[in-house]
């Protein structure tokens, strides 16, 4: 057994054996007696459902269930709440029942995990920290008697009401036996994901925005779910350039040209994501690298925005330039939809050989979601059938994997301003559940199984 995989089910075990009378306790937890919340699979990656039940509970009783999370070094508290209606035998199936107020409503199994969000008292616009592939996200439920929301929840006294029954679940980005690969290969930096046994299997590079930085927790669930996956930073990360504007096409190339050759990968193509910025890298990537065969582009332009795209010391693309005049703020935060007076050169996506999944959110604050229009009505005809456009009404510019909590406005690193990102929290939820299925297929049906 790897040490790492003997670590982290240690890590699950410890919290699984701690009970009162010293047995181990799995699947639900009763602090008064009678009353149990079940959870299965308490253990879970972050893409899977998981199916919560309630019981114990008289006929017809009113029940709130809550869910708390802390998150990032700062220890921000992140709640959710659904109020219930046992059913005549006192039993209530979150799958089957409907919540009538809270954080959501209506019939939602995963409402009380997507529906986090910055708990009353806790900076409001903060982004749910998800940088992390050795741990879980914990989730603590707790039920109470009566149909309570946050603000009972959290009230000013800081006291929690007393909870019927808790449990804590566990949520991965990372399967145990998937090998994490710290990457220096030349200019190249990173992280690569392996699934378990000895391939080969299906490439896929995965890049994120303007933040920078190394955030592998994509790649990591890509790999989880059958894909040799590499999250590629291209700036703000150890030897990278510490400016978004200091990053040539040379990198992106040198990136494909070693991932494609890796020996556990199929040799026939691979497979590009990136959101936001990094989708416009993508674009370029599936334009200027015949190994590029499938390519996710999620909330990104059709064009380079924040500078040209340079090669080797000449101008590949001529990008526009953003005016950031002070009607673009607003009391949400930066607001960059109509933002771009110049369009510079298109993405000429047309040259390579490319299918590509193009995933629109209709209210991002970002990017407008016409853009990929654009785009696509620039291609030749005959190019026009390997593009699908698949967009998505009320969802915000954070596309995220599934379940993950909405955030309509955090602070950019780079920037230093607060961005509104949009998004409606149920539109976004059903769409983030939607377009990772979607992105999967693609992904599957796409890369060749080429030895």
């Amino acid at each position: 057994m790897k040490m790492e995989a003997c670590s982290r089910r240690l890590y699950t075990l410890a919290r699984h054996v701690v009970s009162g009378n010293g047995q181990q306790v799995y699947f639900s937890s009763d602090v008064n007696a009678g009353q149990s919340i079940r959870v299965e699979p308490r253990v879970a990656l972050y893409d899977d459902k998981v199916d919560i039940a309630l019981s114990g509970f008289s006929s017809h009783e009113k029940v709130t269930v809550h869910g708390q999370s802390v998150n990032g070094e700062k220890k921000i508290l992140f709640g959710s709440c659904g109020q219930y209606i046992a059913d005549e035998n006192g039993f209530v199936d979150v799958t089957k029942q409907p919540s009538h107020g809270g954080t959501y409503t209506g019939v939602e199994p995963m409402g009380i995990v997507w529906s986090l969000q910055p708990a009353p008292g806790q900076p409001q616009q903060t982004r749910m920290a998800i940088n992390f592939t050795n741990r879980p996200g914990l989730i603590t439920l707790n039920t109470y008697a009566g149909h309570l929301d946050l603000t009972d929840i959290y009230g000013e006294s800081g006291i929690q009401p007393s909870s019927l029954a808790s449990i804590e679940i566990e949520r991965w980005f990372r399967h145990e036996d998937v090998t994490r690969i710290e990457i220096e290969e030349g200019n190249v930096r990173g992280a690569l994901f392996l699934p378990p046994g000895d391939g080969p299997f299906q490439g896929v590079i995965d890049m994120f925005g303007s933040s920078g930085g190394l955030i592998e927790y994509r790649a990591a669930l890509l790999a989880s779910r059958g894909f040799a996956a590499l999250s590629l930073p291209y700036f703000k990360y150890k030897d990278l350039p510490a400016n978004l504007l200091d990053q040539g096409f040379e990198y992106f190339e040198e990136a494909v040209n070693w991932f494609s050759k890796h020996p556990k990968i199929y040799q026939g193509g691979i497979g590009v994501i990136g959101v936001s910025k990094g989708a416009e890298y993508v674009l370029c990537m599936s334009a200027y690298c015949p190994q590029v065969t499938a390519a996710v582009s999620i909330n990104g332009l059709f064009n380079m925005c924040i500078g040209d795209l340079k090669y080797k010391g000449e101008v590949l693309l001529k990008g526009s330039e953003i005016d950031l005049r002070d009607e673009y703020f607003t009391d949400d935060g930066l607001i960059l939809t109509d933002a771009y007076p110049t369009r510079g050169d298109l993405i000429p996506i047309w040259k390579g050989k490319a299918k590509h999944l193009m995933l629109v959110s209709m209210d991002d604050g970002q990017v407008n979601p016409e853009s990929y229009q654009v785009l696509y009505d620039a291609c030749p005809e005959e190019k026009k059938k390997d593009i699908e456009i698949v967009r998505y009404p009320g969802a915000g510019h954070l596309l995220e994997p599934p379940y993950n909590a909405l955030c309509r406005a955090s602070v950019n690193r780079v920037f230093g301003v607060v961005m509104y990102w949009g998004g409606r929290p149920k539109e976004h939820a059903h769409a983030q559940e939607d377009s990772w299925q979607k992105t999967l297929e693609f992904l599957r049906e796409n890369i060749p199984k080429t030895l």
